[in-house]
């Protein structure tokens, strides 16, 4: 996402919009990127060429749950979207690196479908079964 320079008055710049999500250029195994970024940003300029963007972007993710393996949509909410660009030259900004790495962050290691099932506790050590092993161990004479 680009925001182009010159339109970023002393009063700043409301942005709201949406880009592709093949701007990310991301390709994971377990996510899936179709839906579009969707953004409310505002920029301002703070002291002498100095950048500031700030607001929310939001998409939806397909992610393959780890447990189920299917595929499920995810959303994802960068409430507190920002960046700072200091002495910043030529026509325009460039957001989409600060956008991806917001997105990326937001992304579990290990998606989990809303609808997959909890784990279960394995049995303690403490069982009757566990306990039988360790009594018939105790039990063993070396010499």
């Amino acid at each position: 996402m680009k925001i182009k320079l010159h339109q970023v008055s002393d009063e700043g710049l409301h942005l709201e919009g949406e880009e592709p999500s093949a701007i990310l250029d991301i390709s994971e195994p377990l996510f899936c990127f179709k839906h579009p970024i969707r953004y409310q940003l505002d920029a301002f300029w703070v002291g002498h060429r100095n950048l500031l963007v700030k607001g929310r972007l939001s998409t939806i993710v397909r992610a393959q749950c780890v447990r189920t393996l299917e595929w499920f949509d995810l959303p994802i909410v960068v409430e507190d979207f920002q960046c700072h660009r200091a002495n910043v030259r030529g026509d325009e900004a460039d957001l989409t690196p600060e956008i991806r790495e917001d997105i990326l962050l937001l992304l579990p290691a290990n998606p989990v479908s809303p609808r997959a099932k909890p784990l279960k506790a394995g049995p303690s050590a403490g069982t009757e079964k566990g306990s039988q092993v360790w009594g018939r161990l105790d039990q063993l004479k070396l010499k």
